[in-house]
């Protein structure tokens, strides 16, 4: 984590309070990230199979054939663990059976990870339910612990990913779909991956998730006194996708920072019956 991070950090926490547990227990998490790379480069296949992919509508790879450090993303969501299990937490009891499990049992956390990128919720909460934690939080923990796999691999695809060739709603390289958007200060919308953090240029108007282009049916809400913060919604599919606008702000943080400084715009979402 670089001091630039740190200080979008604190900047966000400064703009939005309501943000600062989130961002301050996520910067507890990438100050652990920072110290980690993963053991072994991704083997990559060779470049005219990933073309051709990509020229296909399809990402560079799907699924469990994501070349990610496991050993490495596993020994890091151990120490997730085994560090919030140290802090005054109301799932700490949940993090030391997680901990002791992780630490024991290899196939336990290697099928977090299969589960994750399979989008097995089912399979995910029931792992979840053996240590006694929070799905969604083991799911954000298991997430962040692939990221230094992931950096890794978007600095080795990162020119095979021709963005002018892929209109898709889903990531060019992980075929998972977006968490958050923002408009650049030319105006155009990109897109970033929940899950590898690549982010893409897409359609300014139209719904990433069913690709709905209707303007009658894709509207947008924000809360009072935040400019510069919406949420796009698609009353067909009723998805939502939270952006952040570049022209408003002199400065927009790294993406998965956005995200958790905006998770009450997500409440807002899911309370008016949007997923």
């Amino acid at each position: 984590m670089n001091e630039e991070y740190l200080k979008h950090m604190d900047r966000l926490i400064q703009q939005r309070p309501g943000s600062a547990a989130a961002l301050r227990s996520y910067g507890e998490l990438a100050r652990l990230m920072a110290r980690d790379e993963p053991a072994h480069e991704p083997k990559i296949p060779k470049q005219n199979h990933l073309k051709t992919r990509r020229k296909e509508g399809f990402p560079l790879f799907v699924g469990e054939d994501l070349p990610v450090d496991f050993d490495a993303a596993a020994a890091l969501l151990n120490r997730f663990f085994a560090h919030l299990s140290r802090t005054d937490r109301e799932d700490r009891e949940g993090l030391i059976q997680a901990r002791e499990r992780g630490e024991n049992d290899p196939l336990w956390t290697g099928g977090v990870f299969k589960a994750i990128l399979k989008r097995d919720l089912k399979a995910l909460a029931v792992m979840a339910g053996q240590v006694r934690l929070d799905p969604q939080g083991l799911l954000f923990l298991g997430k962040t612990a692939l990221r230094p796999s992931f950096s890794a691999l978007r600095r080795l695809t990162e020119e095979m990913i021709n963005e002018k060739a892929w209109e898709q709603g889903y990531c060019p390289l992980c075929g998972f779909q977006p968490d958050m958007a923002c408009f650049t200060k030319a105006g155009k919308r990109r897109l970033h991956c929940e899950l590898c953090g690549t982010c893409w240029t897409f359609a300014r108007i139209g719904c990433p998730f069913c690709n709905n282009r209707d303007p009658e049916s894709l509207g947008f809400f924000e809360a009072q006194g935040e400019e510069g913060l919406r949420v796009y919604v698609c009353k067909i599919c009723r998805r939502y996708v939270k952006t952040v606008d570049s022209r408003v702000f002199e400065k927009v943080a790294p993406l998965e920072l956005e995200s958790l400084a905006t998770l009450h715009l997500d409440l807002i979402a899911e309370q008016n019956g949007y997923e």
